[in-house]
């Protein structure tokens, strides 16, 4: 998986779209357990969300006087998704039983919660930004918006393969 293209998801951690392990062909996995749920997002395991702090530490080029500021932002990283995976636990579990209204409230919380996530990144983010330099911050920049355009092409890929199965259904 290149790094551009899950800058959007895992980096920042808070947005839909991360690839998913490929369970082998041969190893059936428990459908309950890994059944993906609609309007939830990915859950990165924490091999893929270690490989990825290391990999955006990389591509932004932290310099060892950067550290001390890269430091509060891999943190929350590890944080935010270990508050992601715990919500995405609880819905997961919860799901059969919930009643459409259930439904709605699970996932606006979730939400919520991605959004004050994102939020306490930011901050983190902030100060570490300033601290780089001119081509650091062009490099930044450009790394965040071509991830958002590949998330969006992603996005909108799979909203048409949700169409084209849903006209099949019929």
């Amino acid at each position: 998986m290149s790094f551009r293209r899950i800058l959007p998801a895992a980096a920042l951690l808070m947005l839909p779209g991360m690839a998913m392990a490929a369970v082998p062909p041969t190893q059936a996995a428990p459908a309950a357990a890994t059944a993906p749920l609609a309007h939830t997002p990915h859950d990165p395991s924490p091999e893929q969300l270690e490989e990825h702090i290391t990999a955006l530490h990389t591509q932004l080029h932290i310099t060892k006087a950067q550290e001390k500021l890269w430091a509060p932002f891999a943190q929350d990283m590890r944080d935010n998704a270990s508050r992601l995976h715990d919500a995405i636990e609880k819905r997961r579990t919860d799901l059969p039983t919930m009643s459409a209204t259930d439904n709605m409230q699970s996932y606006a919380a979730l939400v919520a919660q991605r959004a004050q996530d994102m939020q306490t990144l930011n901050q983190a983010f902030t100060p570490l930004y300033a601290a780089f330099s001119k081509k650091q911050k062009k490099n930044a920049d450009a790394l965040f918006r071509q991830g958002d355009e590949e998330h969006a092409e992603r996005q909108g890929d799979a909203g048409q393969a949700a169409a084209t199965d849903s006209a099949a259904a019929k």
